[in-house]
């Protein structure tokens, strides 16, 4: 604390000093400067009057000329006016004009080109000089000729009334620029009035503001800019104003100053030098008492824990002198003790000899002297030290022998520990190493870059007979991996995969596995060798079995997107075309059941040959599923010509191929997607091919399309009837609308047919046209079909409690509902769980479900007839009818399609298909319904053709159950 408080004085006294000499330079150089204003200020005002001065004589001596131009015009002789001016002129060249003036103030005699304005010189007032009347005046400047100052003096005769003469300004000037003031000095006359005069400098100068002034005033002409001063002369009314500019006697101040306060701030610098200077040494002095008593107590610490005590023995006394850790470690209370006394006589007695002859070493050597032996305390315990010493010359020049003395009784238990621990370690070592020779892998040390054991399988696996793998480099084996493993200490069990190179057979890959390894030679690395290379291959059979398919040898999905993305980002970078196809073989599914999967693997096969020869190596093909290829062709041509390798792969697979023993043909679909316009993904590409092909098999197959924003609008739409119209959600999407079928006699209800609707639909799946292809699409019109059913026989109490119980309920039946279900089960079920009856139930279908598989139909419709439901062939006329199996299907009614009925009356075509229709019907005796009438025209005519049943807007809309008894009251009666 006390250096610090010393080392804080001696800064604030720099400080102190610092800011006294700061403070008093500026003191004196702001006197300075303030007395340098005070001088400027005096010798300005001085300046000023001695111009007024100059000017008073000017205009004095010009007045004796003029008083004697007006004595020889008064005399007895005045002769011309003319030649009295002339004749004065001649004597004072120094005036450049003189004029004799009117009472008016013009001219009428003159010695040189008159001046104008002399009226304004005869208003100024008059004044008394050299005892005559006298006007003095200042007058602007004419054109080309500057200001002027004007004297006139009054004529005692009538004509002339005045003579005047004109004190040139350039005379005033010069005596004005000859000032001691400086270049910024800047001087100007004028008129008490403020007309200015005349200047010593050429530029504008400010006017006189000061207003009317006394004659013989002075004072002070001070502004912002400048300094200055003001003097009004005491006998004609002129006043002259001197200044100076401030920024130039700040400058002219600063140049002086400068010096002072360069030569104060170097004192300054000084002062701090000498502080910092002081205070440096002052720390490294403390820095060296505090080293110094850090060091004497590390000293005593390292004396007392490390039972170390210093000695120092005279030579020419023997007495020797010891610090007081000693007699810590001998025990003995003695401070003088030699070595052939008392510290002989605690020398283990065993030990004395060689004390002895230590001792004697000191007169004939030079050292440094060691010696180890025991000592026995006087209380009885034995301890063990260490003896070290060396001869020097002291300050009094004698020799004497300097020591220390430690007790190293533990070091030297430790040691036997230590030694008898190594030749454990080294019995441990060898059953280590024969431990390490049974390991099953190749086993090495290495220490220092070479290797210092190798067991028997390293020996075999990378040496060569005769040859012995110790001692020689592991660069000769290791790759530069594996060397920088080993030589950077590995973290215990690391694992690192290296090339090894052995002395015979080819290089190889292994996984070393490195751990530290420390014996009696010391530290080394143990390194266990793997080869891996059947593992390397077991990987690489995994990695092209999880990217390829196993039938095949193609890309499988997995890989074929990855590569997808690879090529449409090389795609986008460099704005190239890609080409995606979706391709699938149309009817495999057939080939595959009729011949088993043994040989439609084999098809599958063949197909990959064939496409792969038909891109001929300008595209990518992979297996994406089943029978489903995806092929990707990069182009740099216009897109319409790429697309001629269609035909190449159509025609390909179409070649015939010998399966089994028989000749097959394959068809496929195609669908077709473009990077970037068709998507810039991998599986939106692939998704929009994909919709393209299925598009070409709706279209009939074996064909191609290109991906369109409609394909998707499709796809969406049969997305949203799967997601929509699933099993529980039926109830809350669809319902059920009815229209009624009438007499077309009398307009009584016969019969009503339950039709689909969906309320929530899609704007543009609104409409069965729209909706029931694509359930059948889908295959949702199984289920659909079924839900209609029972909803339809549930209702049916409410229908007939609104149309009477012969009215009949007519539900349609799908081509699928008929082939792939057991639509008989279902009828029943629907009828049991509703309580409705079968007499009440119609089933209509049409005439493409009879086409599938006709046989089963008929069995089918024969069950239902036998049941009591009746049959209904919807749509007649529209399909492909076969009358063999129209006369064996067991009917009780036909639907005329109202394709047919809408333009009976327009068509003659139609009308005679209905014609026929209608007697058809009649002669199978079935009954016969016309859909689709709307015109009371249309009914007369199918009435006058017989046909009594009819269906249509002019009777009734779908409507609602709800609304079915409105619908039916609001029927008008039919007139025959």
């Amino acid at each position: 604390m006390r250096a610090r408080r010393i080392r804080l004085a001696i800064w604030a006294v720099s400080a102190v000093l610092s800011l006294g000499i700061a403070a008093l330079v500026a003191l004196l150089q702001s006197q300075a400067y303030s007395r340098m204003l005070a001088t400027h200020k005096r010798q300005l005002a001085a300046s000023a009057g001695a111009v007024v001065r100059l000017l008073d004589q000017q205009v004095n001596w010009s007045l004796g000329p003029l008083l004697a131009l007006r004595n020889a015009v008064d005399g007895p002789d005045p002769g011309p006016l003319h030649m009295r001016l002339g004749e004065v002129q001649v004597r004072h060249p120094e005036l450049p004009s003189f004029v004799a003036l009117d009472g008016a103030g013009n001219v009428v005699a003159f010695t040189s080109a008159p001046w104008a304005a002399w009226r304004d010189v005869l208003d100024a007032p008059r004044q008394r000089a050299l005892g005559a009347s006298v006007r003095v005046a200042v007058v602007a400047g004419e054109p080309g000729r500057p200001s002027s100052v004007r004297v006139t003096v009054d004529a005692r005769v009538a004509q002339p009334a005045a003579f005047g003469t004109v004190i040139d300004a350039e005379r005033l000037r010069d005596a004005m620029r000859r000032t001691m003031l400086g270049s910024s000095a800047e001087i100007a006359v004028f008129s008490v009035s403020g007309q200015r005069f005349t200047s010593n400098v050429d530029r504008d100068v400010p006017g006189w503001t000061q207003g009317a002034v006394t004659l013989g005033a002075a004072g002070s002409a001070d502004d912002d800019r400048r300094l200055g001063a003001w003097a009004v002369s005491t006998t004609y009314p002129f006043v002259a104003r001197s200044s100076l500019d401030r920024a130039v006697l700040r400058a002219d101040w600063w140049r002086q100053a400068r010096e002072t306060l360069l030569a104060a701030l170097a004192l300054i610098v000084l002062i701090q030098v000498f502080a910092a200077a002081f205070d440096r040494v002052y720390r490294r002095q403390s820095r060296l008492v505090d080293a110094l008593s850090r060091s004497a107590r590390h000293l005593g610490d390292v004396q007392r824990t490390g039972r170390i005590g210093l000695w120092e023995s005279d030579l020419d006394t023997g007495s020797v002198i010891w610090s007081g850790h000693v007699h810590e470690i001998t025990g003995s209370p003695h401070e003088h003790i030699s070595f052939h006394g008392a510290y002989r006589e605690l020398v283990h007695p065993d030990d004395r000899p060689g004390i002895d002859a230590w001792v004697q070493r000191f007169r004939s050597e030079e050292g440094p002297f060691e010696l180890e032996h025991r000592l026995c305390r006087e209380d009885g315990r034995e301890v063990r030290v260490h003896l070290r010493a060396e001869r020097i010359t002291n300050e009094e020049g004698h020799a004497i022998v300097a020591g220390t003395i430690t007790e190293i009784t533990a070091l030297h238990e430790t040691r036997q520990r230590l030694e008898s621990t190594d030749r454990d370690l080294a019995a441990s070592a060898t059953a280590y190493r024969q431990l390490l020779a049974r390991v099953p892998l190749p086993l090495a040390i290495v220490r220092d870059g070479r290797i210092d054991y190798a067991n028997p399988l390293a020996e075999e696996r990378m040496g060569s007979a005769g040859h012995s793998l110790v001692g020689r480099l592991a660069a000769s084996f290791m790759d530069e991996e594996a060397l920088e493993a080993l030589g950077a200490r590995p973290p215990e069990g690391a694992n690192i995969m290296a090339w090894l190179n052995p002395d015979h057979g080819m290089p190889f890959e292994a996984e070393l596995a490195l751990s530290n390894y420390r014996d009696t030679k010391g530290t080394g690395a143990l390194v266990i060798m793997r080869d891996v290379t059947e593992q390397r291959l077991y990987e690489e059979r995994l990695n092209h079995q999880a990217m390829h398919d196993e039938l095949t040898g193609l890309p499988n999905r997995r890989a074929l997107r990855e590569r997808l993305d690879e090529l449409v980002a090389d795609c986008i970078r460099d704005g190239s075309g890609l080409m995606v196809l979706f391709i699938d073989l149309d009817h495999f599914k057939v080939i595959n059941d009729a011949l088993g999967h043994a040989l439609g693997d084999q098809v599958l096969r063949d197909v990959t040959l064939r496409l792969g020869d038909a891109l001929d190596g300008v595209g990518q093909v992979g297996r994406f599923g089943g029978d489903e290829f995806v092929a990707m062709l990069p182009f740099t041509c216009p897109p319409a010509e790429v697309l001629a390798v269609l035909p190449v792969i159509q025609q390909a697979i179409e070649e015939p191929l010998t399966v089994g023993g028989s000749m097959q043909r394959l068809k496929c679909s195609i669908g077709v997607a473009f990077a970037t316009r068709d998507g810039s993904d991998a599986d939106t590409l692939i998704r929009n091919a994909d919709t393209a092909m299925y598009d070409a098999k709706r279209s009939g197959r074996h064909t191609w399309r290109r991906y369109s924003a409609d394909m998707h609008a499709t796809a969406m739409a049969r997305l949203t009837v799967l997601t929509r119209l699933s099993g529980a959600n039926l109830g809350h999407e669809l319902a059920l609308a009815w229209q009624t079928q009438h007499a077309g006699d009398d307009g009584r209800v016969i019969g009503v047919e339950a039709l689909l609707r969906w309320p929530s639909a899609p704007a543009d799946l609104v409409g069965n046209d729209k909706l029931v292809p694509l359930l059948e699409e889908t295959g949702a019109i199984v289920q659909i079909g079924q839900w209609v059913l029972r909803e339809a026989c549930r209702q049916q109490r409410r229908v007939t409690e609104r149309l009477g119980p012969d009215c009949r309920i007519a539900v349609n039946i799908s081509a699928q509902q008929l082939v792939h279900s057991d639509l008989v089960a279902e009828v029943k079920l629907a009828l049991a769980e509703t309580g409705a009856s079968a007499s009440s139930l119609e089933l209509e279908l049409t005439e493409s479900a009879f086409m599938q598989e006709p046989e089963r139909a008929i069995r089918t419709l024969h069950e239902l007839r036998a049941m009591g439901v009746s049959i209904s062939l919807d749509d007649f006329g529209t399909g492909y009818s076969n009358l063999t199996y129209l006369s064996r299907l067991p009917l009780d009614k036909i639907k005329v399609d109202r394709h047919f009925t809408v333009s009976l009356l327009d068509d003659a075509g139609n009308a005679s298909i209905c014609r026929s229709i209608v007697f058809l019907a009649r002669s199978l005796n079935l009954e016969v319904v016309a859909e689709g009438v709307e015109t009371e025209s249309q009914r007369r005519w199918l009435l006058a053709e017989g046909c009594v049943s009819m269906q249509g807007y002019l009777f009734s809309r779908p409507v609602p159950i709800e609304a079915l008894e409105m619908a039916v009251s609001d029927t008008v009666q039919m007139p025959l």
